[in-house]
């Protein structure tokens, strides 16, 4: 159906709200999700107008990548089956150019040397410089990974607070493996977390539906690499998984909205 023309508007405005904002997906923990949010993220930009430039530098396991419908570019920063930190380069003085919203995937191998990149290279103060708001989303998770995405997490806090630049820390809380309490308390209530409000600029849950049929669809989603929009035109999936992953979508999708403060009509 085509566009009204304050709809139109509506979306070049969002698309303007968010030029030269830059999106880091950063967790050193692998299999918490760190894909999907990007593929979520992606597509929630593309709702709001923006045509995202996305890059996949995880050499071992590019789900993102091969998310076709999102076009997203691998990014080679291995030589000889090693990370090597100044093939880094081309991939930040490309950030440092572009005006479109960015949105980048970092495997748990190439996690300790992209932090360590950002940090001794100077990159959150010199994108500011450049123009850019920095955001790093950062997973964590219940279950037995709780610990360690909440141990990478905190390293991402003090790196942006080491930075002394604007970079912001967006937390997606993923209730997949289990909702991440603490002593009995979520986790925007820890001390830790309130005491890092300058630097995390909001929450987005990942809901637990206690659902079987929930997660299944977004397991066949994932495994098939598939968008939304693309579920949304197949016969594979029915009305009730078209419908339920269209409402995980838009209730994230919302949590995104608040977390970025992004203005109302």
């Amino acid at each position: 159906m085509p566009k009204t023309m304050k709809q139109e508007q509506t979306l070049n405005a969002l698309a303007a709200f968010f030029a030269n904002t830059s999106h880091f997906i950063l967790q050193g923990k692998g299999g918490c999700g760190k894909s999907l949010k990007a593929s979520v993220l992606t597509q929630y930009f593309q709702s709001r107008g923006c045509a995202p430039i996305c890059g996949d530098t995880d050499p071992v396991n590019s789900t993102f990548h091969q998310i076709r419908d999102l076009n997203v570019q691998l990014v080679p920063i291995t030589d000889g089956g090693a990370v090597v930190q100044r093939l880094f380069d081309p991939l930040f003085e490309t950030l440092m150019t572009v005006e479109q919203v960015t949105v980048i995937d970092n495997g748990a191998s190439t996690f300790l040397p992209i932090a360590k990149y950002i940090s001794t290279n100077y990159v959150l103060e010199a994108l500011q410089q450049a123009g850019k708001q920095v955001f790093i989303h950062c997973v964590v998770t219940g279950g037995q990974a709780k610990d360690d995405t909440v141990t990478g997490l905190l390293s991402m806090i003090d790196l942006v607070k080491k930075s002394k630049s604007n970079a912001k820390i967006v937390v997606w809380e993923n209730e997949f493996w289990g909702i991440p309490e603490f002593n009995g308390k979520p986790l925007a209530e820890m001390p830790w977390f309130k005491d890092n409000s300058d630097v995390i600029q909001g929450l987005v849950k990942i809901i637990d539906r206690n659902s079987d049929a929930f997660s299944t669809d977004i397991r066949i989603m994932t495994e098939k690499h598939l968008t939304l929009r693309q579920v949304m035109d197949s016969e594979q999936f029915g009305v009730m998984s078209k419908s339920r992953l269209y409402r995980v979508f838009n209730d994230i999708y919302s949590d995104l909205d608040r977390v970025f403060n992004v203005p109302s009509e």
